[in-house]
């Protein structure tokens, strides 16, 4: 890591502290996990949620995919999106969103205009080329996504929007636009949640950026339905 990603990485880690939790032993258990195999790095894991009150308050968590995986999650944010190499890196998560295990994302195909797809011609790990030729993509999930069990998200896709629901088992070939409700090999928006007019003002609204104490608050406004079934949650 360079100086300025690392001043990038200190920004955002004090901006996590405003908002979640880092135990005393946050930063040994960051460090240590750089030195882990597996089994040892799923032992720091679940110390680290443990301490930190879960995947949605950890901060330690956080550092660790975005300095080992290449990872962005955003507050509150859980369960899925901490998975390792679930999401590739480069891969930004919003905050709010509910990510079931299982899901996994690429960012790149096998090449398959060329004589083999096998990789050792695109894997410079294997020992046979010095460099990756692939192209690869950044994906972008946007805030308060909810991704179902199993989910795949193709390297054609860069964004999923603020509000979307990819659901279980959903192969996803395209960006999803905001409150879009995909589902399906080949995934197709199947509904949206709300009217245009009140995508827009939620959108326009952006109540994601808000921390979960002032949403504590805000209760009513959260559970109560904002257009069709009018049953409130309880």
């Amino acid at each position: 890591m360079d100086r300025r990603d690392g001043q990038i990485a200190q920004w955002q880690r004090a901006q996590w502290q405003r908002e979640g939790r880092e135990s005393v032993l946050g930063e040994v258990l960051f460090r240590l996990y750089g030195y882990g195999g597996t089994q040892v790095r799923k032992v720091i894991r679940s110390l680290v949620l443990r301490s930190e009150n879960g995947f949605r308050f950890s901060v330690t968590l956080r550092r660790i995919q975005l300095e080992y995986y290449g990872v962005d999650v955003g507050m509150y944010s859980g369960d899925g999106a901490f998975e390792p190499h679930a999401l590739p890196p480069g891969t930004r998560v919003g905050r709010y969103c509910s990510m079931t295990l299982g899901l996994r994302a690429f960012n790149a195909n096998h090449p398959m205009n060329v004589r083999s797809m096998h990789a050792f011609f695109y894997n410079p790990a294997l020992g046979f080329v010095q460099n990756d030729p692939l192209t690869r993509t950044a994906l972008t999930i946007g805030n308060d996504v909810w991704i179902g069990a199993n989910a795949i998200i193709n390297s054609s896709v860069t964004s999923i929007g603020d509000g979307a629901v990819v659901g279980a088992g959903a192969v996803v070939h395209q960006d999803v636009p905001p409150y879009a409700i995909v589902v399906g090999n080949p995934a197709r928006v199947v509904r949206y949640r709300f009217s245009p007019a009140m995508i827009k003002q939620l959108l326009d609204e952006k109540w994601w950026e808000r921390s979960a104490g002032d949403l504590r608050g805000d209760l009513n406004a959260f559970m109560r339905p904002l257009e069709g079934d009018t049953t409130v949650l309880r």
